[in-house]
């Protein structure tokens, strides 16, 4: 008894023969089929002259499928870094083959999380820090807020990330199109803003030079911070990062005088940007920002370009960003193995 492909390879021959007139894909419509079946039924069928399917091909692979599955998760197991190409070489097999035998075995591919190079000292730090964090503050408060500043070169074109050309071969293009060109003092202003696990921005703060203690307090905390803070209905934890000017005798004195919540120095985790989601909120708008290719020629203009930029990070967006904040808290404190 012929099998269904059979049955279809042969109403496909039957068809093509009754109408020869038909185009592959007018016949494809009519038998509701993919144009490239009949096409390959037909090919092959002129070729062979037969409908039945090359010895060998198909069938029920099932014990030959185990046993690759099994040699690449075993592969993978060994080295969790090897790429598909890497692990297919290894294996002599392709990389669809390793492809379908890790889909097979249930294994995915995660994107590497990048962290600062902290030596054990640091490391045993910073991680004593964020369990006294966790444990004495970010529990015990509904949202959480944090402020940075970041550095943005006017030109856009030059802001970090990766960009690429399409050629027959490598420099087959105009160099305008292979090159890109940095340089070396390029303009740039600093951005300070604040975001929260609300899903709230504040206001931003713009300069052409650096923030000192002064210009933190006056421009920053009074101006922008407090506002920001004031919106919220709700019990407000400040986590700033371990800048000279954050803990200054200034700023102390300005969060006691405003009662804002401050993480004090000694709970505060140092060079941990995995545990402040703000890095991945300034990437974002950069990101967008150099999408534009544009130059800012002051800082009116850079101020409406990053604006426009930064609008495209809704509230759902930001709220995503902050809202493992707590959880990486604990896991990075308490040694917890990440979801």
């Amino acid at each position: 008894m012929p099998s269904k492909q059979e049955e279809q390879r042969i109403k496909i021959l039957l068809a093509h023969r009754e109408n020869p007139s038909y185009s592959h894909a007018k016949l494809a419509k009519s038998l509701k089929v993919a144009k490239s079946t009949v096409t390959n039924v037909i090919k092959v069928f002129g070729e062979r002259l037969s409908t039945a399917r090359k010895s060998g091909s198909g069938g029920n692979r099932k014990p030959e499928a185990a046993e690759t599955t099994k040699r690449v998760a075993g592969s993978f197991k060994r080295n969790p870094n090897l790429s598909l190409r890497d692990a297919a070489n290894k294996l002599g097999v392709s990389s669809t083959t390793v492809h379908r035998a890790k889909k097979r075995a249930g294994l995915s591919t995660y994107k590497k999380v990048v962290t600062p190079n902290r030596d054990d000292k640091q490391n045993t730090t910073a991680k004593a820090r964020s369990r006294r964090l966790y444990t004495t503050m970010l529990t015990k408060f509904d949202c959480v807020v944090m402020d940075d500043e970041t550095y943005v070169k006017a030109d856009y074109k030059q802001l970090p990330g990766q960009e690429f050309y399409t050629a027959k071969g490598r420099g087959k293009v105009a160099d305008i199109f292979k090159h890109m060109k940095l340089s070396k003092f390029a303009k740039k202003y600093l951005v300070w803003q604040a975001i929260c696990t609300c899903g709230l921005k504040s206001s931003i703060f713009i300069a052409s030079g650096t923030v000192n203690q002064e210009i933190y307090v006056k421009e920053c905390l009074n101006k922008r911070l407090l506002p920001f803070l004031k919106k919220h209905g709700c019990s407000v934890l400040f986590w700033p990062d371990l800048a000279s000017c954050h803990y200054g005798k200034k700023a102390m004195e300005w969060y006691a005088a405003n009662n804002v919540q401050v993480v004090p120095k000694d709970k505060n985790p140092p060079n941990t940007p995995e545990l402040r989601p703000i890095e991945k909120y300034w990437a974002i708008v950069k990101r967008n920002l150099k999408k534009t290719k544009k130059t800012a020629k002051d800082e009116q203009q850079f101020k409406a370009n990053w604006l426009s930029a930064a609008k495209k990070v809704d509230k759902v967006a930001v709220q995503n960003l902050m809202a493992g904040v707590k959880r990486k808290a604990r896991q990075f404190g308490f040694g917890k193995a990440e979801a």
